[in-house]
């Protein structure tokens, strides 16, 4: 074996070691974590209520109540929190793969369910004395936007900030919503560039819209909010992924790839689900000879062959490398070290290619399924649609891979939370 494969396995199995590690140490003594459902009951009970339920998400344009109640009742929101925090303390990459199982059954739902559990991340910004009371209950839901739509001016004790935001998935949940906004700076120069921060309130001080009418994820309540001159505490204020976490939990040192990995695990999800109704179609399509041109059955024809195998290569291959590139920085945290910037590169180049492949393949399985893809019955039309709407995420859009890109050639990258 050359010294760079032994080199190479030795990296991975100090990678395996230090996550098999840190998981004992999470297991040992912890009756409350112990009454909490196992990611395996979350993927069994949740997928079956999605599977049943996702037409009532569409026409409700929101997660329907049955599975809303199941998030609560699985604590879905603290899912990846620290046990000190009421969390579950859920591995990282055990969370990923929980989207992406989800997701193979309907891509609205794992995405709320990404962006519930990934949102409680937000607290550890905050004094314990600010987030504990937060995310005292299974209720703790967080929703909104980062970005930096809104204004903000410095007062005394805080901010006043107003604003309009979009794309606050989940809402009809929220107990929190998170906002960005820009301050002036105070030389009163515009030379000075604004100083961006994010905060956190009770949703109730918002302006809730109805705005969520979407072709694709229909059932995610992606809706718009707004509020006009509301007073922020500087202690509900900070700067996400930028600023030093608060609460010390590791958890809370992964840094904004890690979002990108949610999202990014819908959209496998949802690729991994095309490419399952491909094999379901073939067995009902592979029965006769199939329409009026008397052609080869699905399951015989060459090209069905060629778009299932490449499509499951595609959304395989694409997340065995999203999975490494999380793993490694996840293990880098663990072990006390820094988070190296071409792990940041990588991880951000996983996450699109993530989302590129699992789009392909959803193309390859249309295409592949004929006519059929047409009909609400079949499950192709839904994947292309969630599957486009998961990708616009611009997290996973190709300015997010042209940063990597630009990270390779040594230029600073155009994103602040790279």
């Amino acid at each position: 074996m050359s010294s760079f494969r032994q080199n190479d396995r030795l990296r991975t199995c100090s990678r395996t070691t230090v996550r098999a590690q840190s998981r004992m140490d999470r297991a040992i003594g912890s009756e409350a974590a112990a009454a909490r459902s196992a990611p395996a009951a979350i993927v069994a009970d949740i997928a079956g209520l999605a599977a049943r339920h996702k037409v009532e998400g569409d026409r409700l344009r929101q997660l329907p109540p049955a599975l809303a109640e199941a998030f609560q009742r699985h604590d879905v929101y603290r899912l990846i929190l620290p046990r000190d925090l009421g969390g579950g303390d859920v591995d990282p990459l055990d969370y990923l793969d929980l989207v992406e199982k989800v997701a193979r059954v309907d891509g609205s739902t794992a995405w709320n369910l990404a962006i519930g559990a990934g949102s409680g991340l937000y607290v550890g910004y905050l004094p314990v004395e600010r987030s504990r009371p937060m995310v005292a209950d299974v209720s703790s839901c967080i929703a909104g936007a980062y970005a930096p739509f809104g204004h903000g001016e410095i007062v005394d004790g805080g901010y006043r900030v107003s604003g309009h935001w979009g794309w606050a998935s989940g809402a009809a949940q929220a107990r929190w919503m998170v906002f960005g906004f820009r301050v002036a700076a105070q030389d009163g120069t515009d030379e000075t560039p604004p100083e961006i921060r994010q905060a956190l309130a009770p949703r109730e001080a918002f302006h809730v819209l109805d705005t969520w009418h979407a072709n694709g994820l229909r059932g995610t309540g992606s809706t718009e909010y707004e509020v006009d001159d509301l007073f922020v505490p500087s202690d509900m204020t900070f700067r996400v992924f930028l600023d030093k976490p608060k609460h010390p939990a590791p958890v809370f040192r992964l840094p904004g790839a890690f979002f990108g990995s949610a999202v990014a695990s819908v959209a496998l999800g949802i690729g991994h689900g095309a490419t399952e109704g491909l094999k379901q179609l073939a067995v009902v399509k592979g029965r006769a000879k199939g329409g009026a041109s008397g052609g080869n059955p699905l399951r015989q024809q060459a090209y069905a062959h060629y778009a299932v195998a490449k499509a499951e290569a595609l959304v395989e291959s694409a997340k065995l490398y999203l999975d490494d590139a999380i793993e490694a920085i996840w293990c880098s945290i663990l072990a006390g070290r820094e988070i190296e910037p071409a792990q940041r590169e990588r991880a951000r180049r996983a996450c699109v290619q993530a989302a590129e492949a699992s789009a392909e393949a959803v193309d390859l399985c249309c295409r592949a399924a004929g006519g059929h893809a047409l009909f609400e019955s079949q499950p192709f039309g839904r994947a292309l649609r969630d599957v486009r709407a998961a990708i616009a995420q611009i997290t996973l859009q190709r300015s997010a891979m042209e940063d990597a890109g630009r990270a390779a050639f040594g230029l600073e990258p155009l994103s602040p939370v790279f």
